[in-house]
Order: structure tokens, then C-alpha cells, then sequence
């Protein structure tokens, strides 16, 4: 358990407000993904190790702790690409920090259902815009294609 796989259908979601954690299951709900929601690096430890995960959101700071943990932790045993969600888009400084500490990407917080779906994409097809093998609704229709949002 707890590397990544192409087949894995969870996302895991760690944060203090429970709405995000709606958005992104609402946001992958047509794929067939189940979404596990958790507040905590400890509870994110322990789920890691229980289940494997296709990609991981996080705020930039939750209960007992923020990113960079989550990040170091997920980097030593798991394969996992992590979204950190920022509260303050505004600052470049908290952007190039997450992405040089190995996040797979950075969204805003609160993150737009938009902004999840191409996440999620993309960390299912290994980091592509590629949409040959884009997760299935289920019901024959793909979801659209619309890049993060730009402030």
C-alpha cells in the first residue's frame, strides 16, 4: 500500500474546512473516486498507510501542522502528487516554496471545482495536459477541460 498506482480511485483531502473537501468530492464524484477527508497530519499518516491514494490536497495549514510536513512525510514512503491549496494566491513566495519543496501543484484556497478536476487530471495521467486517458464518468462523457483559474 501507499504507492501510487494508475488504477487507484481516492483522493485524500486534508484540511480544517470541511467545504473544500466537498468541492474536490463534488468535483471528482462523476470519475468514481472516493474522496477521504481528514484534518490532520497525524489522521493523513495513518490513512496513508491504510489506503492508496491518486492524489492528495491539502490547506496550506491544518490542525497540527502545514504543508511542508505533509510534503516530507508523502516523500519518504508514497508516490503520491500533492495540491497544496493557498490561502494567499497573491504571494509568489508561498508558490515557488510549495513547488520547490515538491508539491505536484498549487491552487487557490478555497479550491474551485474547476481548479480540482484539472488537478486531478493531470495527476492521474502522470503530469500530462493529455487527455487520451482522462478518468471516466461512468457515463461515456468527459469531464471539461478548464486550467486552473488565473488571478
Amino acid at each position: 500500500m501507499g504507492v501510487y498506482t494508475a488504477i487507484t480511485r481516492r483522493v485524500l483531502v486534508v484540511c480544517s474546512d470541511t467545504a473544500n473537501g466537498r468541492v474536490i468530492e463534488d468535483a471528482t464524484r462523476a470519475w468514481t473516486f472516493e474522496t477521504v477527508v481528514c484534518s490532520s497530519l497525524r489522521e493523513s499518516e495513518a490513512l496513508l498507510g491504510e489506503k492508496d491514494f491518486a492524489v492528495i490536497f491539502c490547506e496550506d495549514r491544518f490542525r497540527d501542522g502545514a504543508y511542508p510536513e505533509l510534503l516530507s512525510v508523502v516523500g519518504r514512503s508514497h508516490k503520491i502528487p500533492i495540491v497544496v491549496m493557498i490561502s494567499n494566491v497573491e504571494e509568489d513566495a508561498l508558490f515557488r516554496e510549495a513547488m520547490a519543496l515538491g508539491a505536484f501543484g498549487v491552487v487557490p484556497n478555497p479550491c474551485s471545482t474547476k481548479d480540482a478536476q484539472w488537478m486531478v487530471i493531470r495527476a492521474t495521467q502522470g503530469g500530462t495536459n493529455s487527455v487520451k486517458s482522462m478518468p471516466s464518468s461512468g457515463n461515456g462523457s468527459a469531464p471539461a477541460l478548464n486550467g486552473p483559474r488565473r488571478t
